[in-house]
């Protein structure tokens, strides 16, 4: 560990540029590309001022955050064209139309959109895909922008450690040495935790969309859903952890369509004057006949269909993994440097590769490619159409991209000076014995900060591992709730969250969508606190 000691106006000095970016955000309602400028340049001035890092440095440390932003922003482009081409084919409608039929009860649509496919979607994919292709969809049935985006947010948070096929799991495991035994103890502990956040991310999404009211009306779909996606998750993490989170969720795809069959949610009709939907769109969306030799649902549906089964061949089956993974693949040097502090950040011969032609923003782009080629040759998509979506991707992407790279790097100059290492140590110092209950927000702020858990668990992973032997707590289930945080920490995100403002078309609004998520966040957090401190101690 990094051998920076703290003092107290070092750690306070080390949340100006969190604080700032908060009250831009949230309080001032600033855009993300605003308040990230503002972000980027106050840590920078910290890291120099009282971190003692030189210009060089921070240099060095920018240019990691542009570096670790393209693994987003190779994202971002081509979810916001599949979205752009959807829209020009006539997709949305098609499904507005088709999964009010096939799912006639409202709020069991939202929950198997917004919780179950955005979950599902996480599974083999993540980097923000869950939010960017859910948003729309939400939207389509009726779901009001803004809430089109925080549902999702808040339903696919829980996969974010075992989804991705299990990357941040991989990132934790591979930055602590540890027995075999305790990692089997902290898979599980990380599936008790994640259960929770399953179950209380269903509970919330009931309640945005009705109160009480929504609660009770969706309580069966509810523990049954979360059943099958935070137990089956549960069941899998020690033995499975790549597949934890893709099986649950594609069975609770299945199970959300027999659920609709229940006297509950089969009639159609809308007892709960819902805040978060457009009552004239939703209207819209139950009366709308299927037009003569219109788009189907699995038409609409083809791009994500192909995003599903072009992921799965690839990360699933070894050879093409391994044969993709060795044709293109690129990286940078970076050398070791050290602040005047005496804090060192670590260099790299081989930093943070991208395998290009295995991820998430190569198969999109495949997916994309083949539903605008199926949507040409079916009459559905003329050149027209084509020039005006890549034209509207541009537009759209251009700023989420900016604010990515920006948010990122602000998070690297944080991380590199020492500020990020300091407010953690800082944080055990002053808390000892009740390190456990607080130990959640180490990994929500890691992700916050960086919009990745994987980046959480390799910042603070060390370091939770560490400072559980100090404060005696048990190691295992530490670990499970810096990563479990750090899913958590997702949900708040900067970049995620201006990701699905893009797609919605509600750039400008993100401040109001970390608004209504940080309270919940923090509450698992803290609920995950509890559980730690209950069972968490040694002895």
């Amino acid at each position: 560990m990094a051998t920076l000691s703290p003092t107290f106006a070092l750690a306070a000095s080390a949340l100006i540029p969190i604080a700032v970016l908060l009250v831009l955000l949230v309080g001032l309602k600033w855009t993300a590309v605003r308040a990230s400028v503002a972000g980027f340049l106050v840590a920078a001035v910290v890291a120099f001022a009282f971190y003692k890092t030189s210009g060089g440095q921070i240099g060095t440390e920018t240019l990691k955050g542009v570096w670790n932003s393209v693994s987003i922003i190779i994202v971002i482009f081509p979810a916001i064209l599949i979205y752009e081409i959807s829209l020009q084919a006539g997709a949305f409608p098609a499904i507005r139309r088709e999964v009010t039929r096939l799912i006639p009860d409202p709020l069991l649509q939202v929950l198997a959109l917004g919780w179950c496919f955005a979950s599902f979607l996480q599974g083999p994919s993540g980097f923000g895909v869950p939010i960017a292709v859910t948003a729309p969809l939400l939207i389509a049935i009726g779901v009001k922008p803004l809430w089109a985006v925080t549902i999702p947010l808040l339903g696919h948070a829980w996969g974010n450690t075992f989804g991705t096929l299990g990357l941040a799991w991989d990132a934790i495991v591979q930055q602590v040495t540890l027995p075999e035994s305790v990692w089997f103890a902290a898979a599980l502990w990380s599936g008790v935790f994640l259960f929770v956040m399953n179950f209380m991310a269903g509970v919330f999404i009931c309640w945005f969309y009705g109160g009480l009211r929504g609660i009770r009306h969706g309580w069966p779909a509810l523990l049954v859903l979360t059943v099958i996606m935070g137990g089956g998750q549960l069941a899998l993490t020690a033995v499975l952890p790549s597949l934890a989170t893709v099986i649950p969720t594609t069975v609770a795809l299945g199970a959300a369509l027999v659920l609709s069959r229940l006297r509950r949610y089969s009639d159609g009709q809308t007892r709960i004057d819902s805040p978060i939907m457009d009552t004239a769109h939703r209207e819209e969306a139950t009366t709308l006949a299927a037009p003569s030799g219109g788009m189907g649902l699995h038409q609409a549906m083809l791009p994500y269909y192909a995003l599903t089964i072009i992921s799965l061949a690839v990360l699933l089956i070894g050879p093409v993994k391994s044969f993709l993974a060795g044709i293109v693949t690129t990286s940078f040097s970076f050398g070791d440097a050290t602040t005047g502090l005496g804090f060192v950040s670590h260099g790299s011969a081989n930093y943070s590769p991208i395998s290009w032609l295995t991820h998430s923003g190569f198969f999109l782009l495949l997916s994309a490619l083949v539903a605008g080629l199926y949507y040409q040759a079916k009459g559905m998509l003329d050149e027209k159409a084509v020039g005006t979506a890549l034209r509207s991707t541009w537009k759209k992407a251009l700023p989420a991209s900016l604010s990515v790279v920006l948010l990122i790097g602000m998070s690297k100059v944080m991380g590199g000076s020492g500020q990020t290492d300091g407010l953690a140590m800082a944080a055990a110092d002053t808390t000892g014995s009740w390190y456990g209950f607080l130990s959640p927000l180490v990994g929500v702020l890691g992700a916050f900060m960086s919009s990745s858990n994987v980046s959480s668990n390799i910042l603070f992973g060390q370091f939770q591992s560490a400072t559980a032997t100090l404060t005696g707590f048990d190691v295992a289930v530490i670990l499970a709730a810096q990563t479990s945080g750090g899913a958590l920490g997702c949900m708040i995100s900067p970049s995620k969250v201006m990701l699905g403002a893009t797609t919605a078309g509600i750039v400008g609004e993100e401040g109001s969508i970390i608004r209504k998520l940080l309270g919940v966040a923090v509450l698992c957090a803290l609920a995950t606190g509890v559980l730690v401190m209950v069972f968490g101690r040694m002895g």
